[in-house]
This record gives C-alpha cells, sequence and structure tokens, in this order.
C-alpha cells in the first residue's frame, strides 16, 4: 500500500510540489513501488493541469501514466499474466 495521499484535491501547488520533490526522494526500488509512484507522480500533474491548464503539466500527466503503465506490464509479464 502507498503512502501517497488520495485526494490531492485540497493541496496548493507549492504542497503538491513538496509532496512530490519527497517522493522523489524516497526513490522506489521495487517495480510496484516504482509503478505507485508514477501513478502519483501523474496524479499531481494532472491536478496542476486541471488548475493552471497547463499544457506541460498535461504531457507531464501523460508522460508518468504511459510510464506507469510500462511498469505494470512488465510486473504482469512476470507473473505469468495473458496480454
Amino acid at each position: 500500500m502507498s503512502d501517497y495521499p488520495t485526494d490531492l484535491s485540497r493541496l496548493t501547488g507549492p504542497q503538491l510540489v513538496r509532496l512530490f520533490l519527497d517522493a522523489v526522494d524516497s526513490r522506489p526500488a521495487k517495480d510496484a513501488e516504482r509503478a505507485e509512484f508514477f501513478d502519483f507522480k501523474a496524479r499531481v500533474f494532472a491536478t496542476l493541469a486541471d488548475r493552471d491548464d497547463n499544457p506541460d503539466a498535461v504531457k507531464a500527466a501523460a508522460r508518468a501514466r504511459a510510464d506507469r503503465d510500462r511498469i505494470l506490464a512488465r510486473i504482469e509479464d512476470a507473473m505469468g499474466g495473458d496480454r
């Protein structure tokens, strides 16, 4: 289970950035932890994009979701999942 907050809506921009930087410093080691990190990163940047109509934040969120999906696919493949 992740320690990342689920509700980001009440956080200010600086609080979101601080949480994200703390997450970057945590350096997740396992694939599941990396997937959780990229999911959190996507949610942070999506929140920023929604608030500010920021196209760069939209792109960062999309890249983070793609990274998360790639890692989840790798986990599924390692567990013998059907694709």
